[in-house]
């Protein structure tokens, strides 16, 4: 009888095992199905921004400079010859740490309130002072 009940116990064992490890499968299967449609509505939400012409106007304002007829657009040059498009703050990646929301604000904030100094140019090179004999005068006929 004891061999029959430990047969039993190992049929079960196995079978339970089994039905965990699918239950466990199922459940990331299903994770990755949401991930993909939210995924899925994110881009159906940017497709049909594109149908909104207010959407289509912005993008060609900020990416393509464009303005409407009558405006005048302008340009901000860098000293480096191009154009610049915006103001950006980048946070170094090895500044970068999680927190709570204020706390990452305070550290944008002073981020801008301390950006990084300019490079200074490359003194140019001294001329050359040295001394050069005049050339000998010409003879006058």
């Amino acid at each position: 009888m004891l061999v029959v009940i430990a047969g039993l116990g190992l049929v079960l064992a196995h079978s339970l095992r089994v039905y965990f490890a699918q239950s466990q499968e199922i459940a990331a299967v299903r994770a990755d199905i949401a991930a993909k449609q939210e995924q899925i509505a994110d881009l159906e939400d940017k497709l049909n921004r594109w149908n909104d012409p207010e959407y289509v106007r912005s993008v060609a304002r900020v990416r393509l400079g464009w303005v409407m007829p009558g405006e005048v657009g302008y340009r901000v040059i860098g000293a480096d010859g191009q154009p610049l498009e915006g103001a950006e703050i980048e946070t170094p990646a090895d500044r970068e740490e999680p927190g709570l929301w204020w706390e990452k604000m305070w550290r944008s904030v002073e981020i801008a309130d301390a950006p990084e100094p300019e490079p200074t140019p490359a003194p140019s090179p001294e001329p050359d002072r040295t001394i050069q004999p005049s050339p000998a005068p010409t003879p006058e006929r």
